[in-house]
């Protein structure tokens, strides 16, 4: 367990940040909440969408959709991952605290557009005071795919060299075009595919243990 590994959120000591890898062998929230010391913990159940909620008390997994936000104190939200981009999001001036995954269909289906339009509309909040927050994700040279002149060429040819596909970038392309400041964004350098020691990770070889639940995990809450 890595806890608060972005220095994007050091000025703020009430926030909690935590990182957990291969190590922590994390396959539910419940796991996660015995680690945090905490019952009040949302989770989603994630299907490559673009579907954002409002959260304001616990979430067993219930609701399909790939990020969501909440104002409410200790309350601890999950983003799990197994090479798909995990975000935290936090808006200081609105303690408003956020997580978001985004594979390539989420980024497709515009996941994190969508998520900054709810935070406008729900709070108010301007994109540009939020502070973003990159996970650990498949690098550039490992996002690589056979055929990308089908479903994958909507990512963009800016973002298609070859067989491989720059995600990260396509994500970093939409947050900014979100109103995302750039200083406000840190990306985690590690890549899951290159680091399988380190990461769960679907392409580099994990692939039964993460159908069956197993992932890297971030997660964030307000004291």
């Amino acid at each position: 367990m890595i806890t608060n590994p972005f220095s994007i959120f050091a000025p703020f000591p009430d926030l909690q940040v935590t990182l957990f890898t291969k190590e922590d062998n994390i396959n539910s929230d419940e796991q996660i909440a015995k680690k945090l010391n905490t019952k009040h913990i949302a989770g989603l159940n994630q299907v490559h969408g673009n579907r954002v909620l409002y959260v304001t008390k616990p979430l067993a997994r219930t609701e399909e959709a790939d990020g969501m936000f909440t104002d409410q104190k200790d309350l601890v939200l999950t983003v799990r991952t197994a090479d798909c981009q995990p975000f935290i999001v936090f808006a200081p001036e609105r303690n408003v605290h956020g997580v978001i995954h985004a594979g390539w269909r989420g980024l497709i289906a515009g996941i994190i557009p969508r998520f900054f339009d709810m935070l406008t509309s729900t709070f108010g909040i301007n994109p540009q005071e939020v502070l973003v927050a990159a996970g650990p994700s498949l690098c550039t040279s490992c996002a690589q795919f056979d055929d990308t002149s089908g479903e994958i060429s909507l990512i963009g040819s800016e973002c298609i060299n070859g067989h491989q596909v720059d995600l990260q970038r396509k994500a970093e392309l939409q947050l900014f075009s979100a109103g995302v400041h750039p200083k406000h964004f840190e990306r985690h350098a590690d890549c899951t595919c290159c680091q399988p020691e380190q990461y769960w990770t679907y392409r580099g070889g994990d692939r039964e243990d993460v159908l069956s639940g197993c992932t890297n995990v971030m997660t964030i809450c307000r004291n």
